[in-house]
């Protein structure tokens, strides 16, 4: 019996060392210096005891004293020198005295492996990672190492972490994960050893860098120098993609190789792909996906709307900004209005900017004011007017717990009134909503590969792209590294509205894989005709107004010369992107004088309608590819 009691009492003790191996690096350091700290107090205490009961109140009882409380950390005891002593020669002493060492023992074992094992691991970590591809993660918070886990879930390339500010904070969880975190001087101002430590070499591994830092500022500064130290490296354009939140959406344009047609030397080195991303821009770009407009909305058998979308955001700030421009891309339907109306007490301060910023917003759609608090008599006389119209709500104050307040009580209220429209509570967190049949949030976090990984989307923005230059005679991919920023972001756009073509459409997609569209021009026209309203709201979303006519005859003008005197023109008559200015950017009906007017100065009629068509007609082909 007291051998199984020894040997229970043992096992647990060591159960309980392996348990505590899994915290933590911050906690454990804490808890190390604890035990570092009791150990000595409590070794100097029954060793001093034992020293002074044999030798007296001496020098030799003070130096034994230490020389045994150091050994104590270093696996060796002197407890055989005090055992016969009259209060340690009982075995519960004895224990306890054991106790202290095995906890002096443990706190040096602790410390071996924090600062040698973790390199060693480190060490082999970066020898199998060599020559593979890479997804590089800078930033460790919450959300990015979430973000990395998945994607070592879902085995999209080894993970590697870059970080200057957390210490050891999550080293602890990304070594446990399988994934790689480093924070010496080469990785956090990257050099050619940090390409060479990861096996980045030209031509063989492709490496996918996603900057997530909550500075924003601080991921476009490692963009940059990383990227200076790639094209140092000789690594090929094509090898790369990079996702990063910005404080500005423009930083993209910069940091994207560009190819032109003509001299090489022209051309500008960059990442192969980018995806530069505001904050706001990505919570709105997160409740757009999982909450496409489309579905709160109906639709007739030839792809017409059968009501208006009308939403409503509260808050203003830069994520109800956001949110305004994404419903706006995605809300444009045949047969319906869009409007959206704005609840903020403080629209005042906030807002500024914004219409001067994107002035064909509030030139070209119906966005209505409320300056009132979201939980005042005034807000809810309106939301009791319009409970039967409404399709989106988004609560997004900027204020967690207003958020999950106004969240509840708008639910509620719509609930008890037959209205069962989105209400989305907005966050640098995520995307919450209430569900309908539980009562209790639906969270969709903010950094998922859904939303940060573009490449399924890029394939068919490139076969988007290609479809516009398919008469240059070039590949996919040539049309793709030649195709300039904006004009990416465009082509994502069209890309990740086909869902809501499908849908409208009354189609599924194995019916338009098998037998394409169905014969009929009414079901094409509308579908074109919602094409086109989509294409303005992206280009109103970015900034752009409608070209006048005036100034397209005078770019025609200067085209017709440019040609007689050189023989060609570079000059797109009705596209000014300087100015942020588009002919085409008018209702469908007058798309047909567009093309008559140009034609007068370049000789040639072009049909826009055809375009948009042009881009339904793409769906069935599109679909089969991701097959």
């Amino acid at each position: 019996m007291a051998l199984a009691a020894v040997l229970i009492i043992a096992a647990i003790l060591f159960l309980m060392i392996l348990v505590s191996l899994g915290f933590q690096p911050k906690f454990m350091a804490r808890l190390i210096g604890v035990i570092i700290l009791v150990c000595g107090i409590a070794g100097i205490f029954l060793y001093g005891y034992g020293y002074y009961t044999i030798y007296g109140p001496s020098p030799v009882a003070v130096m034994r004293t230490l020389f045994s409380v150091f050994c104590m950390y270093l696996g060796r005891n002197e407890i055989s020198a005090i055992s016969n002593t009259p209060l340690l020669a009982h075995w519960p002493m004895q224990i306890l005295l054991y106790l202290v060492h095995l906890g002096a023992l443990y706190a040096t074992a602790s410390s071996v492996v924090a600062s040698i094992g973790v390199r060693v691991i480190r060490a082999l970590n970066l020898f199998f990672i060599n020559h593979k591809d890479l997804i590089l993660i800078y930033g460790a918070n919450d959300g990015s190492v979430s973000f990395g886990e998945q994607l070592q879930d879902q085995k999209k390339g080894v993970v590697v972490f870059v970080d200057s500010d957390s210490g050891d904070t999550y080293s602890g969880k990304i070594l446990r994960m399988g994934s790689l975190l480093l924070n010496d001087e080469s990785a956090k101002a990257p050099d050619a050893a940090f390409l060479r430590k990861l096996g980045v070499t030209s031509g063989s591994t492709h490496l996918s860098v996603y900057c997530l830092d909550l500075k924003t500022t601080n991921n476009l500064r490692y963009a940059e120098s990383l990227l200076n130290v790639l094209k140092e490296a000789g690594i090929e354009s094509s090898q790369t993609d990079i996702t990063l939140l910005v404080p500005d959406e423009s930083a993209g344009f910069s940091l994207q190789a560009m190819e032109t047609s003509g001299d090489p030397q022209d051309s500008r080195y960059g990442y192969g792909s980018v995806n530069a991303i505001e904050t706001a821009d990505l919570i709105a770009r997160l409740a757009i996906r999982k909450y496409p407009p489309y579905a709160y909305m109906g639709f007739g058998e030839k792809a017409g709307a059968a009501e208006n979308f009308e939403s409503v955001i509260i808050g203003f700030g830069r994520t109800g900004q956001a949110m305004l421009r994404y419903l706006l891309m995605n809300g444009q339907f045949e047969g319906s209005e869009f409007r959206t109306t704005i609840v903020a007490d403080k629209y005042s301060n906030t807002s500024g900017s914004f219409f001067y910023k994107y002035p064909g917003i509030k030139e070209n759609y119906k966005i209505d004011l409320l300056e009132v608090n979201a939980r005042s008599s005034a807000f809810y006389e309106f939301l009791s007017a319009r409970a039967k119209e409404l399709n989106y709500i988004v609560v997004c104050t900027g204020n967690d717990e207003e958020n999950a307040e106004i969240s509840k009580e708008i639910t509620d209220y719509l609930r008890s009134r037959s209205c069962f429209a989105p209400v989305l509570t907005c966050s640098e967190k995520g995307v919450d909503r209430i569900s309908d049949t539980s009562g209790l949030p639906e969270i969709i976090e903010l950094f998922t590969p859904e939303i940060l990984c573009s490449k399924e989307l890029d394939q068919r923005a490139m076969l988007i792209n290609h479809e516009y230059h398919r008469s240059e005679n070039n590949s996919v991919e040539k049309d793709w590294q030649r195709c300039d920023y904006f004009s990416r972001l465009s082509c994502r756009a069209s890309a990740d509205f086909l869902d809501a073509m499908i849908h409208i459409s009354g189609l599924n997609k194995e019916d338009l894989i098998r037998d394409g569209w169905p014969k009929g021009p009414a079901l094409l026209e509308n579908l074109a005709r919602t094409e086109h309203l989509r294409w303005c709201a992206f280009h109103y979303a970015f900034g752009y107004r409608t070209m006048d006519l005036e100034t397209f005859a005078k770019r025609g003008e200067r085209y017709r010369d440019e040609v007689a005197a050189k023989g060609r023109s570079e000059l797109r008559i009705g596209k000014d992107t300087r100015r942020r200015l588009h002919a085409c950017l008018v209702p469908w009906e007058d798309l047909e004088y567009l093309g008559t007017l140009e034609a007068q100065f370049t000789g040639t009629e072009k049909d826009y309608q055809q375009l948009d068509l042009d881009n339904v007609l793409l769906i069935p082909r599109l679909l089969k590819e991701e097959q």
